[in-house]
């Protein structure tokens, strides 16, 4: 392998050597003066640089740029849909698994929230139907909220009646 390589190395300097362009660039270097081979030295080092970086730098530098902005957009897309995705019906692992758990959990969120339960009733397998009289329509939201978001309880049926300014009426069917 490496007597092939350096048989297409000689070849090709073979070749270039040959060039009618490689003999005059040739003649043309030969007669400058020293100053001058230099200078074009320097040139052609400086014009190497340039290409490389044109060439080499400034895409991969560009690339990473371009990977970095859609890496953060993604992350910042990903945080976004984690931070809603209890508005598309996923379930929280904190939810329920009986109908006495969902009762007991119902029961002590409302008391967290000062909603007091007037009746409430078993419905199905894993629901709960429940009535408020005469509750705060803020601290009713902030709670069927705090069910769904962080106990895994939805509401499956909602009836709110106004009864005054901020006062409501609700009847509801929660879901584990």
């Amino acid at each position: 392998m490496a007597s092939a390589l350096e048989n297409f190395k000689r070849n090709a300097l073979h070749q270039l050597e040959q060039s009618s362009l490689y003999k005059s660039s040739s003649t043309w270097f030969n007669q400058l003066s020293e100053r001058d081979q230099k200078f074009v030295k320097a040139i052609g080092v400086i014009f190497t640089i340039a290409l490389l970086f044109a060439w080499v730098w400034q895409p991969v530098s560009q690339g990473k740029e371009k990977a970095e902005s859609k890496y953060y957009s993604e992350l910042k897309f990903h945080q976004k849909m984690k931070d809603s995705a209890h508005l598309f019906g996923g379930v929280s692992t904190n939810a329920p698994t009986s109908g006495a758990s969902i009762l007991s959990t119902v029961n002590n969120t409302a008391k967290v929230k000062n909603i007091q339960l007037k009746r409430f009733e078993p419905e199905g397998e894993n629901g709960l139907r429940i009535w408020l009289d005469k509750a705060n329509f803020n601290s009713v939201i902030d709670w069927l909220e705090l069910l769904e978001t962080s106990r895994g309880i939805r509401v499956e049926q909602i009836s709110i009646d106004k009864v005054d300014s901020g006062i409501v009426n609700v009847r509801a069917v929660l879901q584990s």
